[in-house]
């Protein structure tokens, strides 16, 4: 990696993601009872501890509530 990219990526302190789109895949999917379920990828929740085990903060926003983004959140700390 080139020294300038470094330097750069250095000064990152903080990621905000999204959630729908970004942590799932964007579809909406529906358990037999009608809630809404969220399906996240479990490679960006690796990524995610990696950052925060580097130092760099992370959250997630999302425009609705929902007990999955919760769920998740909780999980990756």
């Amino acid at each position: 990696m080139k020294k300038a990219v470094r330097e750069r990526a250095a000064k990152i302190k903080l990621l905000l993601l999204d959630v729908d789109g970004v942590l799932t895949d964007g579809s909406l999917y529906y358990g037999d009872n009608g809630e809404a379920l969220k399906r996240f990828y479990v490679r960006d929740g690796s990524a995610i501890v990696w950052l925060q085990r580097s130092g760099i903060e992370v959250a997630i926003i999302s425009g609705g509530n929902s007990p999955q983004v919760d769920a998740r959140a909780r999980g990756l700390g």
